[in-house]
């Protein structure tokens, strides 16, 4: 059946109905907008689309000429991550800080996104690529005569059609959104576009301070052009400087119309303040950690047993510690990470955690260790063209952690930086 649906173009009508169930984006929502419309589409379905991504469009992705096309998307692709997407905008930041008074970074906000882009954007850009015409004449059989329904509290709509969007919840509309943002690039070389799905971040310098009204233009203008709608009112603008000492003796930046300016910016999760330190990030972690915790005592009372409550633990709240620690270890302050520690040490005390389970700074090394192993292992890897280049010698040395030339280090916010961290270390 998968094999007739992608020779012929055609996929059956069944499989294109869906129903939505509305999944909560925030704690009590109030309004409409604070639902998430997760389309339920057969699972038959989903699993077709799961191979078309993985044998049609997942290598797209790898291939040379596209590669630089997809070079700073981070979500919904092989070997990209939250992690690598953080780690990816600090380099670009405290590469920049390294002669630049400051960096300016804004958080865009795109509203209802996922929803609203249009399906000709999505077809005409894939148009351009290097497909095949089998794949794109099946992926515009895909977007025809889709319809939905919608339950919510025993109650179920009339049917809709669907004529927008990427339907969230399918296997293939995560992939079509990345493949719609190809052409979202900063109008000058000197700025960055750093994207994560719908979650983009831009990045300008003091230097070039007088492109960022144009940047902005440009990114108003894709997205009406897709359908979209920057939404400045939930955009952030966050000065970030290389020391507090900086920030002092820095000229006043001026604030960009209707976007806010805050000493704080949220990337992907994880808060960072205007000198990258994450005293605010810890601070926040630690209060739901400490909710967990009281989750994790009540289980324990009803009588969960000791092995199952530790892999809950180890699955709520170590992993609410130590999410995306790679990007943000570095620039923890020893007060930080005795923080989180302490909250790992009360649950030990607790009986919720296993007296010989890592400690905080294992596991974090662990995950460091790790993902350094894949990017300097694979180079299709999302962050391995981030690696300096290899060193080149005829000389009989000692093995050593890796074969790459080892930048100047300099000091302040880049030597913090993940792949600074790794590139040195053990290398002495």
């Amino acid at each position: 059946m998968f094999n007739l649906s992608f020779q012929t173009g055609i996929i059956p009508h069944q499989w294109k109905i869906a129903n939505i169930v509305p999944i909560p984006k925030i704690p009590n929502p109030s309004s409409l907008t604070d639902f998430r419309p997760i389309s339920l589409t057969p699972i038959i379905s989903r699993l077709l689309e799961r191979t078309v991504v993985k044998t049609n469009l997942y290598p797209l992705f790898f291939n040379p000429t596209l590669a630089p096309l997809f070079s700073d998307q981070y979500a919904f692709r092989p070997f990209g991550s939250t992690d690598a997407a953080i780690i990816s905008i600090i380099h670009h930041i405290t590469s920049l800080l390294s002669d630049n008074s400051y960096v300016r970074l804004i958080a865009l906000d795109f509203s209802k996104a996922f929803d609203t882009v249009k399906h000709s954007c999505i077809l005409s850009k894939l148009s351009a690529l290097s497909i095949s015409d089998q794949l794109f004449n099946w992926l515009v059989n895909y977007f025809q005569g889709h319809s939905h329904t919608t339950r919510f509290n025993n109650a179920t709509s009339s049917t809709a059609e669907v004529n927008a969007s990427v339907f969230q919840g399918s296997a293939i509309g995560p992939s079509l959104f990345v493949m719609n943002g190809i052409d979202l690039k900063p109008v000058y070389k000197a700025n960055y576009i750093g994207k994560y799905a719908d979650d983009s971040y831009l990045i300008t310098s003091s230097k070039s301070e007088h492109t960022v009204e144009d940047e902005l233009k440009s990114i108003e203008q894709w997205a009406l052009r897709n359908n979209l709608s920057l939404n400045k009112s939930k955009s952030v603008d966050v000065i970030i400087y290389p020391s507090d000492r900086a920030k002092k003796h820095a000229p006043i930046v001026r604030p960009l119309t209707n976007i806010k300016r805050d000493s704080s910016i949220k990337i992907l999760g994880v808060t960072f303040n205007d000198n990258l330190s994450l005293s605010r990030h810890v601070s926040e972690v630690t209060h739901s950690a400490a909710q967990a915790l009281y989750a994790l005592k009540l289980l324990k009372a009803h009588g969960l047993d000791q092995t199952s409550l530790e892999l809950v633990c180890k699955a709520t709240l170590i992993s609410r510690l130590t999410y995306a620690a790679p990007s943000w270890r570095g620039y923890a302050s020893a007060e930080d990470k005795l923080s989180l520690q302490s909250v790992i040490n009360r649950a030990r005390r607790w009986g919720l955690y296993g007296r010989a389970a890592p400690n905080l700074v294992d596991i974090c090394c662990k995950r460091e260790l790790d993902l350094f192993s894949k990017i300097i292992s694979n180079p299709y890897h999302v962050l391995y063209p981030l690696l300096p280049p290899v060193t080149a010698h005829s000389h009989n040395l000692r093995e050593r952690a890796h074969q790459r030339q080892l930048p100047i280090r300099g000091g302040g916010l880049q030597s913090k930086s993940f792949m600074q961290r790794m590139l040195f270390k053990d290398m002495y």
